[in-house]
């Protein structure tokens, strides 16, 4: 086989349900001019050391892309088969059992792993709390937890009962029973809206500030019910959350057990509603 036939591992596949299923495919790329008739093949991912620190990468956009999907769960599972070696320090082996052909200049994608995962779903953001207005959109973060290794790629998101893309983004190298969150960029119908209201200055015996602050989260879906989290970091070593007035039960605010100058305020809010809240916080390095 010659240097023309590379191997990418970057497509994993996610129903949204909350038990997943992960589907990993593997592109094979023939950049030569020749046919290949492949009869044992091996995909490696994880520290792969290698020769040469040379790569060609895909350039041509009139390539025939071939695809390889196995018709059920089962011809997948006879056509590769996942083998683990502690003695590769790190990589990770997938063979393909099953002869194929592989035309010039053409793509052909293998299905190499299949696992079930669970998973959560959040609405999630991070800033630093100031004086002012601060406005923006929460993330939409998937963490998943798989059942075993999960090699780095690009993972999509979709809806299993509709095919709905919900979005696509990078997973790195992921061990078994090791939660890892994923951002599928902004949500634009979940915003938060902050005003924070400086109302004493300290000079001694450290610096330090008061803040008033208030909070807004809104909902401008039609249907559905979010739940979010919002993490305030507070940029001082001691942050005391003095008073705290909350619009419903539905919203919350605390501190961090760990770190005591984030602030975490949780909402589940219905479609078309706002939650609110309002907090002073003492502040000092």
């Amino acid at each position: 086989m010659e240097n023309f036939i590379q191997f990418y591992f970057f497509n994993l596949f996610i129903s949204f349900i909350l038990a997943a299923t992960l589907r990993a495919l593997a592109d094979i790329n023939n950049e030569h001019e020749r046919s290949y008739n492949i009869t044992n093949s091996q995909l490696i991912t994880g520290s792969v050391p290698l020769v040469s620190t040379s790569l060609r990468t895909s350039t041509s956009t009139d390539k025939q892309r071939i695809e390889y999907m196995a018709s059920s769960v089962i011809d997948t599972s006879s056509s590769i088969s996942s083998e683990s070696d502690s003695t590769n320090f790190g990589t990770y082996s997938y063979n393909i059992t099953r002869r194929f052909n592989l035309l010039p200049k053409s793509i052909k994608t293998f299905p190499f792993l299949s696992t079930i995962i669970s998973f959560n779903y959040t609405l999630e953001t991070t800033l630093y709390l100031s004086s002012g207005t601060n406005s923006g959109l929460f993330q939409r973060i998937f963490t998943i937890n798989p059942s075993e290794f999960l090699p780095a790629g690009i993972i999509t998101f979709y809806l299993a009962r509709t095919g709905l893309t919900l979005g696509q983004g990078r997973l790195i190298d992921t061990p078994k029973q090791s939660k890892q969150k994923i951002s599928l960029s902004n949500d634009p119908d979940i915003k938060y809206h902050i005003i924070g209201i400086i109302t004493s200055i300290r000079q001694t015996p450290t610096y330090g500030q008061d803040l008033n602050v208030n909070v807004t989260i809104s909902n401008r879906k039609d249907k559905q019910i979010v739940s979010v989290t919002l993490f305030i970091n507070s940029g001082y070593r001691n942050t005391t959350l003095i008073s705290t007035i909350q619009s419903s039960s539905n919203i919350t605010i605390n501190q961090d057990s760990n770190d005591n100058s984030v602030l975490i305020i949780q909402a589940i809010i219905k479609p078309n509603q706002v939650e609110t809240c309002m907090f002073a916080v003492k502040q000092s390095n």
